[in-house]
Parts: C-alpha cells; structure tokens; sequence
C-alpha cells in the first residue's frame, strides 16, 4: 500500500561530474579563457567581459536595448491597471489588499475593482508580473533581444535560451539568495541572469544588493542532492537564508545604482537580493530574464512537494 501511496519512495539521485561544471567553474578557467580568445577570436570587449564575469561573478553591459523599447514595454506595464479586457493567463502577483497578506491576482480580478481602488492597490504593492513577454509586442521583443542572447551564449560558451522573466515597478526587497538555489538546472551553473534598469534607480529606491566574488561559494550543504534539492523543494527555506546571509559577510557589499538601459549580468551563484526601500513612492522599475540552455533546465524531472 505505501508503494502505490509513494510513501517512501525515494527520489531520483543526481550525480554531479566535474568535467560537467561549465568552462568558467574549471580551476583552470583563466586559461581556457585564453583559449576561447584565441579560437573564437575574442575582441577586447568580450575577453574583458568574460574576464570580469570569472572573477566578479558579474559584468556590466550598457545600452543594450533601445531606449524606446524599455519606454514602450513599460506603457505597457502601466496599461494593465487600466486595460478595459484582461488578458488572459496574465497574473499580478504580490499585490496587497486591506491589510491581509499579499495576495496573487489575475488580471480579470484587478480590472473587477473600481480604478481608484486598483491604483490604491497598484501604488502601496510591491507587485511584479512574470511572463509579460507573452502579452506585450515590446516585453516580447526585449526578451528576443539578440544582443542579451548573445552575451549569455557568450558567457556560458554554448547557446542560451531566454526563460523566466519578471517585470518589476518597486523594489523587490528580496532576501539574499543564489539564483542557482532557485532553478533546476543540470549540470549547475549553467545560468545567466539579466537585470535591465527600465530607468535610473535611486539609492532609496531599494537598489540591486550584491557581493562581487560569492559566486565561488559552495552550495548550501543541505541541497546534497541539487536540482532535486533546492529552495523550491526545501521544507526549511529560513535555514537557507540565514546560512546565505553569514557566508555574505565575507564579501564587500555593493548596491547598483544603474543607469536606464544597463543591463547586470550575472553568475547562478553570486549572491545578491533586494535593499531597502527608503522612498515608499520611488520606483524601480525594472525586467530579470534568465538564459539557461534548453536541455539543461530540468524543472519537469523534478519531484514535489513545492514551495511554489
């Protein structure tokens, strides 16, 4: 009876080879990246790229998406609160009622309110939207964008397939974390995120936290048996932050203050989060992608329960 309940039944174990770990992860990484200069013929531009990404675990790349694009993809954003349909599938997540807890809406439920109450609602939430690129022409364009492919396939020295976005207007005061403790990704690392400053951001407007060099830190202990074992998968997420807020302590703090239409680039393990948002009315508004080659995001091989 406890087979056919699954009681008891143990989970896929993944094995975790060092000639899988990507180039960049390889103790002689320095070195094979003076070999990609020299085969793949390199330019300046790209070798300091890649030479900072190994080091830093981030790079900086400006004006990568037209300006236009970023301003209409943000009409966009703005146009849900007053759209006279909804759109189908779209959810608007973290958006505070009253005073419960933040709660998850579609699309149809915001636009039942009357709009002084959706913008009540729109300006005292933390709120963010993933997949926008599925219901506006300019999300979807910025998420085709082939300059942003390029550096992640550039990065990650094989193609990369843009996945996961999320369009935020405050914000996230996320905790620390290592996106790799997020995704299912085999073999690990195999992850470029992407963050595009839709406009300048404010020191009080909750900046971008990271710590240049965490990337090198190892995997939370307790994810023995990753991707299976991560944060979506982990009864105890608090344990994780904790044990990421002390390794942090190790590192310089940074905040990034970008400028609109920089874009940070970022390795699966760097640890970063949200700040503080001193300015409840300042925005920031912004859109994360994350390149992960196709084969290589295993979410679906993965085994609940879930945390989300």
């Amino acid at each position: 009876m406890s087979s056919f309940l699954g009681l008891g039944k143990r989970k896929k174990r993944w094995k975790h080879k060092p000639k899988d770990a990507p180039w960049f992860d390889r103790p002689d990484a320095l070195e094979l990246l003076d070999v990609r200069r020299r085969q793949e013929r390199l330019s300046d531009e790209d070798y300091a790229l890649l030479h900072k990404w190994l080091t830093d675990g981030y790079c900086v790349v400006p004006g990568v998406v037209d300006e236009r694009e970023i301003d209409a993809m943000t009409r966009d954003m703005n146009e849900i609160w007053t759209a006279r349909e909804p759109l189908a599938g779209l959810r608007i997540l973290d958006t505070k009622l009253d005073s419960r807890n933040p709660l998850n809406l579609s699309h149809a439920e915001v636009l039942a309110l009357e709009i002084s109450r959706r913008f009540a609602i729109r300006d005292a939430s933390h709120w963010r939207v993933h997949g926008f690129y599925l219901h506006s022409e300019y999300a979807r364009a910025v998420f085709d964008n082939p300059e942003l492919n390029r550096l992640a396939s550039l990065i990650l020295g094989r193609p990369a397939e843009p996945r996961f976005t999320i369009n935020f207007m405050y914000g996230s005061e996320q905790e620390l974390h290592q996106d790799t403790a997020v995704f299912h990704v085999a073999p690990r690392n195999y992850l470029v995120g992407a963050w595009l400053a839709c406009e300048d951001v404010s020191p009080d407007a909750g900046p971008l936290v990271f710590y240049p060099g965490s990337h090198r830190e190892p995997l939370y202990p307790k994810f023995d048996n990753y991707p299976q074992t991560n944060l979506r998968t982990d009864p105890r997420p608090r344990e994780y932050s904790e044990y990421v807020a002390r390794r942090s302590e190790q590192y310089e703090r940074h905040h990034y203050l970008a400028r609109k239409g920089d874009v940070f680039l970022w390795h699966g393990m760097l640890i970063h989060g949200g700040s503080v948002v001193t300015d409840p009315k300042r925005t920031r508004r912004s859109y994360v992608c994350h390149y992960i080659p196709g084969e290589m995001e295993v979410s679906s091989q993965i085994e609940g329960p879930f945390n989300w």
